[in-house]
Order: structure tokens, then sequence, then C-alpha cells
């Protein structure tokens, strides 16, 4: 039986919400205890770990919880596909151990980088036991919330208390790594009693090739920021890895909690096309769509009038340099949350992959080349970085959204005023923003101002137009808390 998307939606808001509140407090503790240049061996070693990743995943997460959505209902399929991807995963992830091993031998083995490198490779063995994507397809938020909340709790506080000088920055490096290895430990064991290994039926060929656009579709980030931070690291430095790392990091936990609705409802969408009950997957999408850009839009905005206090109050006054590639980051979010609608809940879940990965390596290419043409004009900086990839990612919406209208004939309207209206009220923040920023010094109680006051004026705004996504939230809500509804 499938579980309630509500309850799903609040599983994974939690636990994004700690994947936001969490980080900042050990961000803030971590960024000023070891340094600008160490926190930039952190993101160099994140990028190159992240290249390897891609071969060692082997594009499970999005391949399996598509095709795992699909056959839940079989308990024999299900038990036989679990069995596959996992063996064959096991045997990529061990090539890409190798690999990265060699790798880093090779080319950084004389280098300061190098034992950052060696225990980032611990933390990418890791990766044979992470089964996240399994639990996801069963629709297990509850479990993947409150485990991960404990792992990363406990994690914060070890990081608290003994992470007090730069001479602790390999020690944080183990805090990381063990965290890591708990928590993907942990959902390995409970998928296994729930769904034993049955290798009576292994196939692997069926899923190679989709599998490979599944890598192309699912590192994206490859093609796009990582290749960013990559292009900074050996045309500018380390450091700018730094700055355009701490902007992205903030872009990424507001885009995760954006993302909740989208995430939850992946699953279902999939078992909807799987059990050829297209009316039901058109319904959700739809009103995911708008829901979605109820909280895409002012989040974005938002963030890009607020970027110079957000960065202030997470760098503890340093890291000026990453504000301006904050507010491109900010835009480049709406971009991703567009872009993650086409591409993982239609595209991909009506078996398109084909289109859409050679659209991403065409944006991939031509980001390449932008970013190639900045480096020799000498104008290649962290801000002009995250703007070629804004750019890129632009082009690849516009052609993907014409695969979707053209190949598919299906005709979301999802540019039609009903979902940019969002967009439109969200402007008003900008003029917000400014008058607040004459009036108020401090960025903390500046932000906590301006969220307050602009909450306020889009909700009204929401409740002056009689929003439809907004009343349908409030009912849902009191149809949760029943109490309320009898106060009310």
């Amino acid at each position: 039986m499938s579980k309630s998307i509500s309850k799903n939606v609040m599983a994974n808001t939690i636990l994004n919400l700690f994947n936001i509140i969490l980080p900042i407090i050990v961000f803030q503790i971590v960024s000023s205890t070891i340094g600008e240049e160490l926190y930039g061996y952190i993101g160099c070693s994140d990028t190159l770990t992240s290249y390897f990743l891609i071969f060692a995943s082997f594009g499970v997460y999005t391949y399996g919880l598509r095709e795992i959505s699909r056959v839940r209902d079989d308990k024999v399929k299900l038990r036989q596909t679990f069995t596959s991807l996992f063996v064959l995963t096991t045997l990529t992830n061990i090539l890409a151990i190798l690999a990265y091993i060699i790798f880093i031998i090779i080319n950084y083995k004389n280098q300061p980088l190098f034992l950052t490198y060696l225990l980032m490779g611990i933390n990418l063995s890791f990766n044979i036991f992470y089964v996240e994507w399994v639990n996801q397809a069963l629709e297990n938020y509850s479990f993947i919330a409150i485990k991960t909340v404990i792992v990363r709790i406990a994690s914060c506080i070890l990081t608290l208390i003994f992470i007090k000088t730069k001479q602790d920055y390999l020690l944080y490096l183990y805090i990381l790594i063990g965290s890591n290895f708990i928590n993907n430990i942990i959902s390995f064991v409970y998928i296994k009693k729930e769904i034993p290994f049955d290798f009576s039926n292994l196939q692997f060929s069926k899923h190679i090739k989709p599998m490979i656009y599944a890598v192309i579709l699912s590192n994206v980030g490859v093609l796009y920021t990582q290749l960013d931070k990559f292009m900074i690291q050996h045309n500018i430095s380390t450091t700018d890895v730094g700055y355009y790392c701490m902007a992205q990091k903030i872009m990424t936990l507001v885009n995760t909690l954006m993302l909740t609705l989208v995430t939850v409802t992946l699953p279902r969408l999939s078992n909807y096309l799987g059990n050829n009950s297209k009316n039901e997957y058109s319904l959700l999408l739809r009103k995911t769509i708008k829901l979605y850009f109820l909280f895409l839009f002012p989040s974005s905005i938002g963030l890009a009038c607020l970027s110079k206090e957000v960065i202030l109050i997470f760098g503890k006054g340093g890291y000026l340099q990453a504000i301006p590639a904050l507010v491109v980051f900010s835009l480049y979010m709406l971009s991703l949350g567009i872009q993650n609608i086409i591409s993982n809940q239609i595209l991909y879940l009506y078996k398109k992959e084909k289109y859409d990965s050679i659209l991403i390596l065409l944006g991939g290419i031509i980001n390449f080349i932008l970013n190639s043409i900045l480096v020799l004009t000498g104008y290649f900086s962290i801000v002009t970085a995250i703007s070629t990839t804004l750019i890129s990612n632009i082009i690849v919406i516009v052609l993907q959204y014409n695969v979707v209208r053209n190949v598919l004939d299906l005709n979301i309207n999802l540019f039609k005023i009903e979902n940019t209206k969002y967009f439109y009220y969200s402007l008003l923040f900008i003029p917000i923003t400014i008058i607040l920023k004459k009036y108020m010094l401090s960025p903390f109680f500046l932000c906590i101002s301006d969220i307050a006051l602009c909450s306020l004026i889009y909700l009204i705004i929401l409740t002056a137009t009689k929003d439809k996504v907004l009343y349908h939230i409030i009912n849902k809500l009191l149809d949760k808390f029943s109490f309320l509804r009898k106060a009310i």
C-alpha cells in the first residue's frame, strides 16, 4: 500500500531542515577554525572524489529509484532487481576506488593535498553500502529522516567538542568519514532485512545501457559546477575554490529543502507510469509543479537579496569574495528547480534518458567553451564561472521543454501564468530588502526581519488572490491537526 505523500513530505522536510541547520552551525565553526586554505583543500578533494563517485555509483541512485519503484509491488522482481543492481554497483565501486588510489598517487603523492585526498578516498569506498535509493523507492522517508538526524546530531556534537584549532583539521575529516560510514551501513542493514538477496536471476546487460544514461543525468553538477571548481583551481587558486564552495553550499542547503516535494513524489510518479496510470501521473505532476514553484521563486529571490548578510553570518565576517557568487547561485537555483522537474519527473520517468543525456552533454560542452573563452580573455572568475553555468543550464531547459512538448506530446504548461505568478510576487522582496538595509546594520536581525516581512507580504498576496495552492496546503494541515479545525 502506498504511504501518505503528506507524511513523506513532512519526514523529508524535517530531514532537510536538519541538513540546513546543523551544517550552518558546523560550518561556522569549521570554516573559521581551519581557515580558508584548508577549507579550500576540502573543496578540492570533494571535487575530485565527486568525479570518481560518478563511475562508482554508475547512476544507480536515479536508475535504481525508478526501477525499484516500478516493481515494488512484486516481491520476487523486487528482490531480483535489487540484487542485480547491488552486485553490479559493487563491482563499479571497487573499480572506481582502485582507479582513484592510483590517480592520487601518481598526481598528488608529494603535495600537501595528498593526505586529504587519501582520506576522502576512504570515504569514497563506503559508497558500496549506499542504498538510500531503495529506501526512497519504497517511500521509507520516516526511517531515512530519523536515522540521518540522529547520525548528524552525533557528528555535530563531536565537531563542537573536538574541533578547536587548525591542528584538528584531520580529526574533522575523520568525523566526516565516520558519520558517512555509519549512515550508510545502518541503511544497508535495514534494507537487507526488508529485501533479502536473490541470486536466482541476476541480470546485468539489461541495466548497463540505461545506467550509462543515468550516469550523465544524475551528475549534471560535474558538467557544470564541478567543472567550474576544477577550472578555478587550475586557473586562479584553491582559496577561490573555497569561496565558490561557500556560495554553492549555501545555495545547495536551500535548494535541498525546496526539492523536498519533488523528491518524495518521484517514486509515486514512477509507480503510476509503471502501472500505466497516466491520468494519476499527470494530476500529481501538475500539483507538484504548482506547489514547488510556490516556494522556489520566493526562496531564490530572497536568497539573492540577502546574499551579503548570509555570507557574513556563515563566514563570520570572512569569505566576502563569495557574496557576488551567491547572488548568481541564487538565480542558478531557479534554473535547477525547473530543470529538475523536466528532467527527473518527466523525461526520465518516460524513459527518454537518451534525449536528456544528449542535451545535458551539450550544455556541459557549452559551459566548458564559455569558461575557456573567459580564461583566454582574462575575465574568468568565480562569478563569471557560475554565470556561464547558469546560461548553459537555461539553454538545456529550453531544449528539454521542446522535447516534452514535441516528442512526448505532453502539454503541462510549465510556464503558464498560474505557475510563474509566484516569481512576479517575489520581486517585491527587492525594494523591501533595500529599504530595510538602510535602517538595520546587524546581518542576523536584518535576515530575520526581512524574511518575516517578505513572508507576511507574500502570504497576504496569496490570500488576497485566493491562491488554490495555499488553500490546499491549509486544508492539508487542518486535516493533519484536526484539533486546530475545532479551535477555528
